[in-house]
Parts: structure tokens; sequence; C-alpha cells
């Protein structure tokens, strides 16, 4: 009777188990994980929590067993990421212009990104597509030719995957460009002021100082800037799913004007981020194999179902 009593106690501590794991399956795994047809057979075995008591001790073995594999599966699988990716990136500011006031610019950033995945690293190749820039301000739009973004050659960021709760976080270490200038110190080097600096470089190869900016004045005048520019920026967000991330940008920006086509844009205007986080946003989707940068310059609107009024 003894042994009799220790093998039934012995049960009840598998039977226990199995009936914990259970639960906490139901409760933490993922849907998808539960449609597995022996994850429905335990289910059906441990109705309500509670376990026949009749079943063999090989049965509460087995439940307990496919119960901590299941478990395990569903918490350590991050979703694969590795391929070709295209990424909207949405800068709005707030610009203080003379005689105007305040007005809005927006920029939005098309970028190819291509991911290669370690388990929950991952190394990010970008390159830029094109800029498209909407201004609320009557008086001038900007304009950033493709020689402009063409010339911009990031090197390899790095970014991390991490579950919370369930779902996959996305964030992307602090990424830094130096434009129109080379830098001993980027991050906190000042930007050269002169076009002469030797620091400055012609990086769209147009033969002019720095990074060429066109601004349309008055609906009639095409002018130019030539600038330098200091650019970062981090992405934090969420896997929504296997072909899709969206996000948070946290970005700042400095740019030196060198010289311009027209004396009255050497001044620039004051301006800032917009202060409402909740509008500077990214979206990655996986690139479909008609996605190039020349047909995501025609379809990019409908690509991220974004609705803007012109640009």
């Amino acid at each position: 009777m003894l042994g009799i009593d220790n093998r039934n106690a012995q049960d009840d501590v598998l039977v226990a188990a199995a009936v914990e794991c259970g639960v906490k399956c139901r409760i933490d795994c993922r849907v998808s994980t539960l449609d597995s047809p022996f994850v429905e057979i335990v289910s059906n075995w441990m109705k309500g929590g509670t376990v026949n008591r009749l079943a063999p001790r090989w049965l509460a073995v087995f439940a307990l067993g496919l119960c901590l594999a299941v478990g395990i599966a569903a918490v350590a699988s991050p979703p694969s990421l590795s391929g070709r990716w295209v990424m909207l990136q949405v800068y709005p500011r707030i610009a203080l212009v003379p005689m105007m006031g305040a007005s809005t610019q927006t920029s939005y950033v098309i970028q190819q990104v291509d991911f290669e995945q370690d388990d929950l690293s991952l190394q990010m190749l970008v390159s830029y597509c094109f800029t498209i820039i909407e201004e609320t301000s009557p008086l001038s739009t900007t304009e950033i030719p493709d020689a402009f973004m063409q010339s911009i050659l990031p090197a390899p960021d790095t970014a991390r995957l991490q579950e919370e709760n369930g779902e996959f976080t996305f964030q992307q270490d602090t990424h830094l460009e130096i434009r129109g200038a080379t830098l001993d110190r980027p991050e906190t080097d000042d930007l050269p002021t002169e076009p002469d600096d030797p620091r400055v470089i012609d990086q769209d190869e147009d033969g002019l100082p720095g990074m060429t900016v066109n601004i349309n004045l008055l609906g009639a005048l095409e002018e130019q800037i030539y600038v330098v520019q200091r650019f970062q920026y981090e992405l934090e967000g969420v896997v929504i799913s296997p072909d899709r991330i969206e996000g948070l940008i946290d970005w700042t920006d400095e740019q030196v004007i060198l010289a311009a086509t027209n004396p009255m844009l050497l001044a620039g205007a004051e301006s800032q981020p917009d202060p409402d986080p909740s509008k500077h946003v990214f979206i990655m989707l996986r690139a479909q194999e008609a996605w190039t940068c020349d047909w995501l310059r025609d379809h990019w609107r409908e690509v991220f179902d974004l609705e803007m009024s012109n640009g």
C-alpha cells in the first residue's frame, strides 16, 4: 500500500504540473501555436483546468512535456525578418517664416532596407530612394534632388528585437549622417560655415559646395541653397507581423547654409521638430519584387496607405 500511495503522490505531482502548464499555455501562448492537434487533445483532456484522475501516468508525462515544448517554442521564436524591406519615415517640423509666422513642413523619406537576422539581432543596410516635402507656407517650396539622396551612403546599422507581453519590439541604434562635409568627430564637431572650409565636400557631385537643395519662391523663382547637415535618428517600434514593422522616430538635425543663388535665402528659417511625438512615425513593409525606387515614386502613398494633400 505504501508503494501505491507513493505512486499516486507522484502522479498527483505530474498531473498538477500538467494542469498548471496547460492553464498557463491557454493564457500565454499564441493562438497559432494552439492550433496543433496534439495541443487540442491535451486541451480536451484538461477540461476546465481539471484532469481525469483515472488517466495513466504516461499521459500526464506526455501532457507536461508537450506543454513545456509548446510554451518554449511560443516564447523563444522571433519573427523571420531577413530580406528586403521598404521604409517610410515621416519628419514633421514647425518653421518660423519672417513676416508669415509659423508654418509646417513635413518630409516623407522613402528607403530600401536589407535585413540580415541572427535570432534577436539585426543588421540593416539602408539605401535612400527619394524625399518628398510638403509645406504650408505660400512663400516657398523645397525640393530635394535625387542626386542629393543617392549620394548618401549610410554605413550598416544594427537593431534588435525583444519580446514584451507577447509581442516583439524593434529598436534601432542611433543612426548618424554628416552630409556635405567630413568631420573628425561627427557627433560633436561644429559644422562648417564657409564654402571654402576644407572640410566641405561636393558630396552630390554637381560642382557646387556641400549638398544642393532646390527652392521655389512665390511659385516663380527657381533658386538653390548649398548646405551641410548633421542628421541623426533612432527607431523604436513593434513588429506587427513578419511583413510589417511600425513605430516612432526620435530625431534631431542641424543645417548650415554655405551659399545661395538668392541672398534672401542665406538667413534660412528657424525650425524645430513638431512637439507632438506621435507624428514622427516610420512604417516598414516587406518589399515585393516590383517595389523599386522608381516604382515607389508613383505608388508610395497607396503602398503605405497614407493620404497626403499633394507632393
